[in-house]
């Protein structure tokens, strides 16, 4: 098997979002529970319920996106993806669509699955565009079963 996801996908499914939430959500905690007296500005209802609604907003969407990730690797017969808690091993035929979006030394790849896997429909990785590429040259029966579905 060979790694493709970029280890970018460590940083931005794990570090970010646990950072991100941790200090948020204890500021977020902070403002209801301090009293008038000791932060007037901050515990006003006009600046408390607008600043929960932009950390629900700002953790659906780093949710949806940022922590949906997955790391993939490949192989001549099957790929194995992986939440870093589980991993599961699916086969090439399952993949019904594949979307590249390019993004500098990286890329955004998606695999839109014929049925519901263990990760849903939908496996969206990080990958390093090295390594897919150089993947891709290295094991040509892959690449060709692959590139009728790759939709750029």
């Amino acid at each position: 098997m060979y790694r493709v996801s970029s280890n970018s996908t460590v940083f931005f499914k794990l570090f970010i979002p646990t950072v991100w939430f941790v200090f948020f959500s204890t500021f977020t905690v902070s403002l209801f529970l301090a009293s008038d007296e000791q932060l007037p500005f901050l515990t006003s209802p006009v600046f408390k319920y607008p600043f929960l609604a932009a950390f629900l907003i700002i953790f659906a969407l780093l949710y949806f996106t940022l922590m949906s990730l997955k790391r993939v690797e490949m192989g001549d017969e099957a790929y194995i993806v992986t939440n870093y808690l589980k991993a599961y091993r699916l086969i090439y035929d399952d993949i019904e669509k594949i979307t590249i979006i390019p993004l500098f030394r990286l890329q955004i790849v998606i695999f839109r699955l014929r049925a519901k896997s263990s990760f849903g429909k939908k496996i969206v990785f990080l990958a390093s565009k090295f390594l897919y590429d150089h993947f891709m040259q290295t094991h040509p029966a892959v690449a060709s079963k692959l590139a009728e579905k790759t939709n750029k």
